[in-house]
């Protein structure tokens, strides 16, 4: 576990997710959608059955089940307020597939730390590289993730639920 705090009010801890996340991580993934609202970057073509669908318990099952998927949570309090997810693309290659943070929350460094967190992750699982993706329209993702280390190496179209979605990709060295 890497804390950020003692977990005093206020303060965040990381944390791998475990099956007993779940209705805290579903909770937490409606509010972040709700807050951001639907057509913020990162939520692109979501719905409130696309967060539905995959807040459902075996959704959530199938996104924690390492090593190649992995999905770390950060906890204030009881509460989540942020996540990183991995998944496993080859032998050497992880992607970052997912990574929010409250934008209440924003600025704090718990962005940073579940990046950190998941990039430990994945090194101990012989990764070499880190992938992510995020839209074009995403500058402020974009300037997030090179701080982290990324750089561009392409862009790429997408289909999120039949929209397609213009992307960078960026990567990374473990």
């Amino acid at each position: 576990m890497l804390d950020l705090g003692s977990m005093e009010k206020g303060e965040v801890s990381i944390r791998q997710a475990t099956v007993e996340d779940g209705y805290a991580f579903a909770e937490f993934l409606g509010a972040a959608w709700r807050e951001a609202g639907p057509d913020a970057p990162g939520f692109t073509g979501a719905s409130e059955e696309t967060i539905a669908e995959i807040t459902t318990p075996e959704a959530f099952r199938g996104n924690i089940s390492g090593p190649e998927r992995r999905m770390f949570l950060a906890w204030e309090e009881d509460r989540v307020v942020g996540f990183s997810a991995t998944r496993g693309m080859d032998q050497s290659s992880v992607e970052l597939s997912g990574i929010i943070v409250f934008r209440s929350r924003a600025g704090r460094g718990i962005g940073s730390t579940l990046v950190e967190s998941a990039m430990a992750a994945a090194r101990g699982d012989g990764h070499r590289e880190m992938i992510v993706k995020t839209e074009t329209t995403n500058h402020r993702a974009k300037a997030f993730y090179e701080n982290q280390g990324f750089r561009t190496v392409g862009v790429e179209t997408e289909d999120v639920d039949d929209v397609p979605v213009e992307v960078w990709v960026l990567s990374r060295p473990l």
